[in-house]
């Protein structure tokens, strides 16, 4: 039986505090990201512990450019020492020969040194440029607090979202952790399963839905508490998705703690395996026993059956995979929903028309029509996606 995503939170982290910081890999670009990874910095949702913002992020600290930014401020001010005296000289009407050409080599050699320097600063592959400097000021990072947790005993509280994404965020930690998925019989599947991905389009989708549901419950009156209600189901049917996307993904993790068991048993077969080839080769120098040979072969036929196995938990383990990746559907008719909604009240659920955020915003003040009707809209999308998923 499958269990609910509250029972598995209260399992995994229902005794820990949320502490997590997930990088959302859209709002970076791919400049950036690789930036960071040459410098080292940890961006994945699978690291073990939380990743801390700082401003090295979004600046070009790092030795190329301390060396660079050195050697040329030293220059500069040892050709200037020796500039000073033979300007003065200058001024007074002498003329000192050696002063200018000590000043001109001075130049020279802080010339070709700042070129040099800079050309390895520029090269530099951990180094930040214009445009991604304010790329990566511009990350966006998924924070308890973003999910609506406040910290206390008294005045602190916390929401379902937040306690969801809590769960994810533990269990891909644990999946990254897995022998499983480190290991060279899964590099093709986990080239393929992009769990940073994951993790960060639920929490943008959670996000989402604690900030509607906020501005829902700010414009709440008498005559608009039904119409609210009923946009606040619809963002439950959301969240329903949301964790049937965590609680597969939860599987997913369970399915990789299995094939961690079997690769473990097979590793020691196959050990056994050449070791049971020692035993024979010395049992063929010290004693004449024809049946040992044919008793360590019926032994080694375990190694193939875990690899049989192994084999039917890696498909089975592809299909999880797809589940917890396909299962974003509801929350991608909610976002269209948003953007597009229908043209106006009493428009057929099958034409729709785009709609601005100040109309839909309109739409909840007291006394106004609605826009789109939102359940119409999501039964729509609903048919479409079982009639895709048929074909």
């Amino acid at each position: 039986m499958t269990r609910t995503w509250k029972s598995l939170w209260r399992e995994e982290c229902g005794t820990t505090p949320p502490v997590y910081r997930i990088l959302v890999p859209d709002s970076v670009s791919p400049s950036v990201m690789g930036t960071w990874k040459a410098r080292g910095y940890r961006t994945s949702a699978g690291s073990p512990a939380p990743v801390f913002v700082s401003p090295a992020m979004s600046r070009n600290i790092i030795r190329s450019n301390f060396v660079y930014r050195t050697t040329a401020g030293a220059g500069l001010t040892a050709t200037g020492l020796a500039a000073v005296p033979t300007a003065i000289f200058a001024l007074a009407g002498d003329i000192v020969a050696t002063g200018i050409v000590a000043t001109g080599v001075f130049g020279a050699v802080t010339a070709v040194t700042a070129g040099w320097t800079g050309l390895k600063y520029r090269r530099d592959p951990r180094r930040l440029s214009r445009k991604d400097k304010e790329s990566a000021a511009a990350a966006r990072w998924i924070t308890p607090s973003d999910l609506g947790w406040i910290p206390g005993l008294t005045s602190g509280q916390d929401t379902d979202e937040q306690r969801l994404f809590h769960l994810a965020v533990v269990t891909a930690r644990r999946i990254a952790q897995t022998r499983a998925w480190t290991h060279p019989i899964l590099q093709d599947h986990v080239a393929r399963v992009d769990l940073d991905h994951a993790v960060a389009s639920i929490g943008t989708r959670l996000q989402e839905l604690v900030e509607l549901r906020s501005e829902l419950e700010s414009v709440r009156e008498p005559q608009t508490s039904a119409r609210i209600d009923t946009y606040l189901s619809k963002l439950a049917t959301a969240f329903r998705s949301m964790a049937d996307r965590v609680v597969a993904m939860h599987e997913y993790y369970e399915h990789l703690l299995d094939l961690d068991r079997q690769l473990t048993v097979l590793a020691h077969t196959e050990q056994s395996k050449v070791l049971g080839d020692r035993v024979l080769d010395v049992l063929s120098r010290t004693a004449d026993d024809e049946s040992a040979d044919w008793r360590f072969r019926e032994l080694n036929i375990e190694a193939e059956s875990h690899a049989d196995v192994i084999k039917g938990l890696l498909a089975e383990l592809e299909e999880t995979a797809e589940e917890f990746d396909d299962l974003d559907d509801l929350d991608r008719r909610l976002a269209q929903a948003q953007r597009d909604g229908s043209a106006a009240a009493g428009t057929p659920a099958g034409e729709s028309g785009g709609s601005s955020a100040p109309e839909a915003r309109a739409a909840l003040e007291p006394g106004g029509e609605p826009v789109f009707d939102l359940e119409a809209e999501l039964r729509r999308q609903s048919r479409d996606l079982h009639a895709h998923r048929r074909d």
